[in-house]
Order: structure tokens, then sequence, then C-alpha cells
């Protein structure tokens, strides 16, 4: 099992690589793409249905047997399934911010299994296999060690669909400490941020399973903690996030409860 959690692991790195250089070229307006809302500043394009499609497919030839769930086509849940987001931080992707990803995660009976997250723009490959740890490029990726408030540097998901007021509580309450306080619009790519020590933590009140669970194994892999993901609804529904080094989570945990006041999802 140890030969094929590393062959799949591979695998997902090579994909996510040739998935985010396809995305690429929509973003460098090589290839064109129309621009279509969801909802309030939620975006969807071409771009990441063209991405998944090519990414399902990939899955369906390599491993067939495995069930895949994407943000864009849906899917569902089994024994073994990819979980995927063809282009997280779609907002900056269409407006040209270089903050962007493809997040590939595979689940085993419910657990993360393997995470791969690829940033095109600095050619940055994020990968991580359970028990084996969290490496960026192929170097070894290790969380932050601050252990103050005062000293670090957090990001604060927001999206329009969670509870404003708590949102603004929580900035207040980290900001007051003397955090420095950031919102980068990429969920996963803020994960696989924290894995690499450059960020402290990254905190939502709720993530879709495409954006959270390839980052959250990179967190972990790399000595970081994870408030438990998903929710009690089940991987289908995702769940809140708080993900960071081992010094700050019990500190950013307490934060959380205190200024929660029932965010809706």
């Amino acid at each position: 099992m140890a030969d094929d959690l590393e062959q799949r692991a591979e695998f997902a790195g090579r994909l996510a690589r040739a998935a985010g250089a396809l995305a690429n070229r929509y973003f460098r307006h090589e290839l064109d793409f129309v621009v279509e809302t969801k909802s309030q500043q939620d975006y969807v394009s071409a771009a990441d249905r063209a991405v998944e499609t090519f990414i399902r497919a990939e899955l369906a030839r390599a491993y067939p047997g495995d069930a895949m769930l994407g943000e864009e086509t849906g899917g569902d849940v089994g024994e073994r399934t990819w979980i995927v987001d063809p282009i997280d931080g779609t907002l900056n992707f269409v407006h040209g911010v270089h903050f962007w990803c493809v997040s590939i995660a595979w689940l085993e009976n419910g657990q993360r299994r393997i995470g791969a997250i690829y940033d095109p723009c600095p050619d940055e490959l994020f990968v991580a296999a359970s028990g084996a740890g969290a490496f960026c490029n192929g170097a070894p990726i290790h969380v932050s060690a601050c252990d103050s408030l005062d000293r670090a540097l957090l990001s604060l998901g927001y999206v329009h669909r969670h509870e404003l007021e708590t949102h603004l509580a929580l900035t207040r309450e980290l900001s007051r400490a003397g955090a420095a306080i950031k919102d980068m619009g990429a969920g996963a790519l803020m994960l696989a941020q924290v894995a690499a020590g450059r960020y402290e933590a990254f905190l939502e009140p709720h993530m879709h399973p495409w954006d959270a669970q390839a980052g959250l194994l990179l967190v972990e892999e790399a000595g970081g903690r994870v408030l438990p993901y998903p929710g009690p609804a089940g991987v289908l529904r995702g769940g809140a996030i708080i993900a960071s080094n081992a010094a700050l989570f019990d500190v950013l945990d307490a934060a959380v409860r205190r200024t929660r006041s029932g965010a809706a999802l």
C-alpha cells in the first residue's frame, strides 16, 4: 500500500502541474474564455470547466475504479475519491491577479491521504502524502515556529455566504492582539502557504471539500494542527477551518469560539 500511495502522490503532482499549465494558458489569454457569476462575487469560467474536464479524463484513464468530486461538474464520494478544484481563486483569476491554484486531494475511506496544490504563477508544486511529510518542488516544508500573535501573519478567509459581523469581530480581536491579517482570496493556496511556514494560520468559517482537503493534509504533514474536518454533515458538506502551527492553534480556536455568532453557511 505504501508503494501505491507514493505512486498516487506522484501522479497527483504531475496532474496538478498539467492542469495548471492548461489553466495558465487561459490566464495569459492564449485561450479565450467567458466569465459567469454563480452568486455575488462567486465566479466561474470556461477555463474552470475545461480544466476540470481535463482532470476528470486523466483520472478516469489512470484510476477508473475511483470516484471523483469536482467543484464544477459534481460527482460523489466513494471508498476511494479524488476531490478537485480546477481553479481555486477564480475571482483573482478572472481579474488577472496572480494568486490562484489547482487543488487535488485523494481520500480513502473518508480519510485524507494525498494532497497536491499547484501554483502556476511562481511554478510551485506542493505535495503531501499521509505519513510521508509535505514538500514544495521536492523540498521538505514545515509550518512556522511563531508562538505569539503580535508576530504572526494570519489569513482570514471571507466570502459573502459567511456572516459578516462574525468575521469583523474575529478580525478586530486578532488585530488588537497584534496580528497582521490578510485575505488573499484562494483558500487552498493559503493552506499551502501555512504549510510552507509563510503564514502562521488560515481560518475560514466554512470551506467546501474541493477547497480544503488537499491543503489541510499539507498543513498536517508539515507539522501543523487543523480543526476536525469535515464538520458533522460529512465530506460533501465541508466545514469550518482553522489550520495553523501548533503553537498558536489553541489561541486561535479560543478566539473563534468567543466571536462566533452562528455564521450562515
